[in-house]
């Protein structure tokens, strides 16, 4: 495991470890059972597009979409890319572009058709260090992939901790 994924483990791991302080009736082997079960049944409704394709791809390996179980839960998500021209870097003019790529999803109840969680995610990348036409097309290309993989992951963060805030304490009485 390298250093950056340790560091970027460590919130998740102090919010688990708080929420494990108040409720440990809960081992963590069933909490595992438990988040598998319900990110699996989550249904990912299918984005649009090469960028949509990428983000909906990568959620559903990282939300165990293959594992057998009955949809609970939908999410619908809508992907925006917005990017600048120009930015200065330490009051300097470039030729350097900045592009955002911003996920909304909504966590919907199937069966009760409630809106659970509703939210944003957004991550930024630096693109024109490229000369040619043709390697800065390539360069806004491979930037849109990474910051729809990033942001599936993100997605599936905040929904683990919405699944984590709402778990209920296994009586085992």
């Amino acid at each position: 495991m390298s250093l950056r994924n340790i560091i970027i483990g460590l919130p998740l791991l102090f919010l688990l470890g708080g929420f494990l302080g108040g409720c440990t009736s809960l081992s963590k082997d069933q909490i595992d059972a438990a988040m598998i079960d319900r990110l699996a049944s989550v249904e990912i409704l299918t984005l649009g597009g090469r960028d949509g394709q990428i983000y909906s791809r990568n959620l559903r390996q990282t939300m165990f979409s293959n594992y057998a179980t009955e949809s609970e839960y939908r999410l619908a998500s809508k992907i925006s890319i917005s990017s600048s021209e120009a930015f200065a870097v330490r009051g300097v003019s470039s030729d350097f572009k900045k592009m955002t790529m911003t996920v909304s999803f909504t966590l919907t109840d199937i069966n009760s058709n409630d809106v659970l969680l509703r939210n944003a995610v957004s991550a930024n990348a630096t693109l024109g260090t490229v000369s040619s036409k043709y390697g800065n097309e390539q360069s806004v290309l491979q930037a849109k992939k990474r910051l729809a993989k990033l942001l599936a992951e993100r997605v599936r963060r905040r929904l683990q901790l919405y699944f984590l805030s709402t778990a209920q304490p296994i009586d085992k009485t």
